[in-house]
């Protein structure tokens, strides 16, 4: 790469990094386009839609990848590999390939490197199927197809992908025996009306759901619980809570507890502004982003976002501040009933939802829809809609 041009580096392809590099290239005048090369680095040629990995575990669908040139603008180059270290001083990245450790040049990069699930818990590594990752819902599909008849599956997790895929597997295979276990209540963040109608599909498809069910190891033979008891399980679905990459951790950048990037209200680094982060492995200001989970829900307007301050760092112009709200909260529970819960902006549920079928329908469009999304935008920048986000909080700046 000449010293001339300007190096934008995409660390990670997944819903944030694709929408980012997307945007930004789009945006792009002629004249500028000649003078900016576009570099993805992610570990896998591929664009996975994680938000279908418990359709892949459970075997409804055979694959959930897509190929990163189906996904990306022409103008974006990928290499393969994982970067190992950032070195913000120098502006560049180690990345490890099959070829052996590359250094790469950046003029501004981009942090997307997402989450995976958080495998903190003695065993799980060893006898579970992490459903954070594709690797994992892979091994548990492979696992599930060919279990024989009378299976027991244990699904670790009470959130919405505990949830859902609790709900697949039970319905793709109606031999199984299928355990959801939840550290409290199912779903414990919805309204107690959502618990309950949710709670009785999962009963409706014979899900034995169990609450405070407190996980203390896992074993070939099933899932030690906290009170003493041994739920026996031939397959054990990890879908608890996530956690990120320890890069910028590693590469001396500011982080938060869980190791996320701290960035400001424009997704800038602290301290180092040529860095900006999307997705879910940033910590934005409670100011502009302390409703903020983790979701393509999230992930995708931030890589909007982050796009725009690239965009205004090569331009000489001053970045807009971070705006994102929601408008629902949607869960599938198999293919034939859905949950569709309606939020205000700051992710606080109203008392208005859509369920069963036409939740079901509306939930396969929103999981087409989040790819689509960043596909339009290699033709057509800012065309993903992104409600704003709540009233700001009277705190206006980030300790450094």
């Amino acid at each position: 790469m000449s010293s001339a041009t300007t190096n934008l580096v995409v660390v990670g392809a997944g819903y944030a990094g694709v929408t980012a590099a997307n945007r930004f290239c789009a945006s792009l005048t002629a004249e500028e386009a000649l003078g900016v090369e576009v570099l993805m680095i992610n570990p896998l040629p591929k664009f996975v839609e994680r938000i279908r990995l418990h359709e892949l575990a459970a075997g409804t669908v055979s694959t959930v990848s897509r190929s990163l040139a189906e996904m990306l603008h022409p103008k974006v180059r990928v290499l393969v590999g994982t970067v190992a270290y950032i070195d913000p001083d120098q502006k560049a990245v180690d990345v490890v390939t099959p070829d052996g450790l590359v250094e790469i040049s950046y003029s501004t990069l981009i942090y997307a490197v997402g989450s995976s699930t958080a495998q903190n818990i003695p065993g799980v590594l060893e006898h579970s199927y992490p459903l954070g990752d594709l690797e994992g819902a892979l091994r548990a599909r492979a696992a599930i197809a060919s279990s024989q008849a009378g299976i027991r599956v244990v699904v670790v997790g009470g959130g919405a992908t505990g949830v859902e895929v609790a709900s697949e597997i039970s319905e793709q295979r109606t031999d199984a025996s299928v355990t959801l276990l939840s550290s409290g209540p199912v779903l414990q963040f919805m309204l107690p009306k959502a618990r309950r109608d949710i709670e009785k599909t999962l009963r409706r498809l014979k899900i034995d759901v169990r609450d405070d069910a407190r996980v203390e190891r896992v074993t070939a033979a099933g899932v030690e619980l906290a009170d003493g008891t041994t739920v026996p399980s031939d397959v054990t679905i990890w879908a608890a809570s996530f956690r990120v990459p320890e890069l910028a951790k590693v590469s001396g950048l500011a982080v938060d507890s869980a190791g996320r990037l701290r960035v400001d209200e424009h997704l800038q680094a602290l301290d180092y502004p040529d860095i900006i982060g999307g997705g879910d492995a940033i910590k934005t200001p409670d100011t502009v982003g302390a409703h903020l989970r983790m979701s393509c829900a999230a992930a995708i307007p931030l890589g909007g976002q982050a796009a725009d301050t690239a965009l205004a760092q090569l331009r000489g112009t001053r970045p807009t501040a971070l705006s994102v709200g929601y408008l629902i909260q949607c869960f599938s529970l198999g293919r034939k009933a859905g949950y569709i819960q309606f939020v205000r902006a700051d992710d606080t549920p109203r008392h208005m939802h859509i369920a069963g079928k036409l939740g079901a329908t509306i939930k396969e469009s929103i999981c087409r829809m989040v790819v689509s999304g960043p596909q339009k935008e290699i033709t057509k920048p800012n065309s993903y809609f992104t409600p704003k986000g709540p009233k700001r909080t009277k705190q206006t700046t980030v300790a450094r």
